[in-house]
């Protein structure tokens, strides 16, 4: 897809914009070019690489443990009105929880070391599965389900060839919202207790007063949750092209 010039204009007077205030208040925020500057020293010394690589590989794996939990759980409460009744008002009471609450919690049952940034992963990441997998559940039952019970089509059958496949759509806006959520709770978690990654390199750059530093970091954190974004976004229209697409 190309950018109309209507947008390339707004971007570059954004950073026009963002150039100036840089300028005339170096104290209060930073510009473009001293950004662009610190990505390139950040990139030659060595060390921005491996701490993406890591927080991304963190972050993977716990949006995996994450989504399967989510979706499981979101599959049984669409599936049985029972479960929906008894769980459903707990989960959405969990969800409006922050996760900076979480965190003293999470700290004392799982260190400060990689199961604690896994865990918040998987904590702030699979309650956004579970509404999605339900609603899809919900629809693709109303949809199909006299269709399966006609042809006596149940258990499992009726899981991975009727619910699953009607459900994949809204699984899919699932997880686009699911991966951008997984980013922010590892670099917050990083941030709080000096896991290595994006969000210590940020820690470090406030302890400095460096808002050339955060705002570098910030924008490599934006890069890499907008290529997630795309590719999980390029997987779901692969899996559900059959679909009509559910926005998000």
């Amino acid at each position: 897809m190309t950018p109309s010039p209507r947008s390339l204009a707004g971007v570059a007077l954004a950073l026009a914009g963002w150039q100036l205030a840089g300028t005339f208040r170096p104290d209060f925020t930073s510009s473009p070019t001293l950004v662009a500057t610190e990505l390139v020293r950040l990139a030659r010394e060595g060390d921005l690489l491996p701490l993406v690589a890591g927080t991304v590989a963190t972050l993977l794996a716990g949006w995996t443990v994450a989504v399967t939990l989510g979706t499981l759980t979101g599959f049984l409460i669409g599936r049985y009105r029972l479960l929906a009744v008894a769980f459903e008002p707990y989960l959405v009471a969990l969800y409006s929880v922050p996760l900076i609450a979480m965190v003293p919690l999470m700290v004392i049952w799982f260190g400060i070391g990689e199961g604690f940034l896994l865990a918040t992963v998987v904590l702030a990441t699979a309650i956004t599965m579970v509404f999605p997998a339900a609603t899809g559940t919900r629809e693709s039952m109303r949809a199909y389900g006299e269709l399966a019970r006609a042809y006596q089509v149940s258990g499992h059958r009726l899981l991975l060839r009727v619910v699953l496949p009607g459900a994949l759509p809204y699984v899919v806006a699932g997880l686009r919202i699911s991966v951008q959520r997984a980013l922010m709770a590892v670099v917050v978690g990083q941030f709080l207790v000096g896991h290595p990654g994006l969000g210590t390199l940020i820690g470090d750059a406030r302890a400095r007063l460096d808002a050339d530093e955060v705002f570098a970091v910030a924008l490599v954190a934006l890069a890499v949750g907008a290529l997630l974004t795309t590719l999980v976004g390029w997987a779901g229209r692969r899996l559900s092209a059959w679909r009509p697409e559910v926005s998000t």
